[in-house]
């Protein structure tokens, strides 16, 4: 029978899962925030390329997120199905991002090449471990309230991380001496903590929601379940948008701060205001879901992002209340939506079991994961593509023209896509009492039937068991 080890998780088992966070930040992040800027300011790559790279290595990544998920859903060890690709993947995972800022001597084409293939690798060794690590949470236990701790204790170190981050990543590349090579200390630094503390996770976690053994289950099957996850497909296609929406401002707000306000040094600032912001807000948008719903706060940090880049768009502030006041808000939309995303997937795992039998967290985890790196990969790629198309020049003063462009990366595109993940998120059907009765309807069916998938075809329903 399938079983979960009674009682709530313990703060050290949810403190390490999180801090899993911030091991994988400290290259994602890292990379999300200076690599295009590493191509184009230090490299000196063509902005247009430099951003083909990303998203090319990023939709890849993304493609590959459905089909490692599916793997380690079908994994089995000693240590669990997921929990092992910490243990091995931690060190492979840093020598790959030591080698995308290593000193190599190349140019032109030669380093195009080489920032390619390194960058392939890492984003390779990125999905190995860490679509393993998200699907675990479904894993540690299925209590939604306690899903939604331990996303918001994910987020507070993937953003405490990205704090970390903006703060000392420019200052300390100069101070390790600049450029190529201080880039290169740097990842160094990054990926000996980064891998001590994924094996720190990996000893700090458990697999407690304990399946009755089964025949492996058939991709087709997997993919047959997520056809009719309705809450799946509406979150698949509002973290695209969302996803989208927030690579273009976080990669777009570097140029619009160094060449439209005009101060390079006020980058680190303005970064550390963000992610300031939403870590600061991550608590209490945490009890505003568990007040209300996780929609509603999708809804709501959606609603602040469109009205944060609408003031961008349609003031372009320099400094002062406007520009500042913009960057927070910014900020705590971000984090409702970071937040709500990863903590609404293992519900719709559930929902999926409930409706076709078949429990297939690797698989969703990994198509979510596809959804947000194929926008995170277009986002970047849009970014390099269009401060080309505006006349961007690394590293001089830009023309009226190409200032204008900047503001409009900054502000338009944003506030259109989070509008639409609004539209789409909106007709999102689980809240936490809905969620809590297909779980008793799963645990109902599980403790009359010796195979929890249903039989004959039939689609189960809520009233295979009193809801009461």
């Amino acid at each position: 029978m399938s079983k979960q080890t009674p009682g709530k998780l313990g703060l050290g088992r949810v403190i390490g899962y999180g801090a899993g966070d911030f091991a994988f930040n400290l290259s994602f992040t890292f990379c999300s925030l200076f690599l295009l800027y590493f191509y184009t300011d230090v490299l000196e790559i063509h902005p247009g390329t430099a951003g083909l790279i990303i998203m090319a290595a990023l939709i890849w990544e993304g493609i590959s997120d459905p089909i490692i998920g599916i793997l380690a859903n079908r994994s089995r060890s000693r240590w669990g199905r997921y929990r092992p690709f910490l243990l091995f993947g931690a060190v492979p995972l840093g020598l790959s991002v030591i080698a995308m800022f290593m000193p190599v001597g190349l140019t032109g084409a030669a380093l195009v090449a080489y920032c390619f293939i390194t960058h392939l690798i890492y984003r390779t060794l990125f999905t190995v471990v860490n679509i393993p690590y998200i699907a675990l949470s479904a894993q540690m236990t299925r209590d939604t309230n306690q899903r939604g701790a331990l996303a918001a204790t994910r987020m507070l170190f993937a953003i405490a991380c990205g704090v970390v981050l903006a703060a000392l990543t420019l200052p300390l590349s100069a101070a390790f001496g600049g450029g190529q090579t201080g880039f290169f200390i740097l990842s160094i630094v990054y990926s000996v903590v980064a891998a001590a503390v994924l094996l720190i996770c990996f000893a700090s976690t458990r697999e407690e929601v304990v399946e009755a053994e089964h025949a492996p289950i058939r991709f087709r099957d997997m993919f047959a379940a997520m056809a009719v996850n309705r809450p799946f497909l509406l979150l698949f296609a509002a973290t695209a948008l969302g996803a989208t929406g927030y690579t273009m401002a976080g990669k777009a707000v570097i140029y619009y701060i160094k060449y439209w306000v005009g101060s390079e040094a006020a980058v680190t600032l303005a970064l550390v205001v963000g992610l300031g912001a939403a870590a600061l807000a991550m608590i209490p948008w945490m009890l505003v879901a568990r007040r209300f719903s996780k929609r509603a706060v999708w809804l709501a940090g959606a609603m602040i992002n469109v009205v944060a880049f609408g003031v961008i768009l349609a003031f372009a502030p320099r400094g002062g209340v406007l520009l500042w006041g913009a960057l927070v808000a910014i900020g705590v939309g971000n984090s409702a939506f970071i937040l709500t995303f990863w903590s609404m997937i293992p519900d719709t795992v559930e929902f999926g079991e409930w409706r076709t039998g078949t429990r297939a967290e690797g698989p969703l985890f990994g198509l979510i994961a596809f959804s947000q790196k194929v926008a995170l990969g277009l986002g970047t790629g849009l970014i390099g593509v269009l401060l080309d198309v505006v006349g961007y020049t690394p590293n001089q003063a830009q023309t009226p023209e190409t200032l204008r462009g900047i503001v409009l990366l900054y502000g338009l595109g944003p506030m259109l896509l989070f509008l639409g993940s609004i539209a789409v998120i909106w007709a999102y059907p689980l809240t936490g009492s809905v969620h809590g009765r297909i779980v008793r309807v799963i645990d109902w069916r599980k403790s009359r039937l010796s195979d929890p998938r249903p039989r004959g075809g039939r689609v189960p329903s809520s009233s295979d068991q009193p809801l009461g």
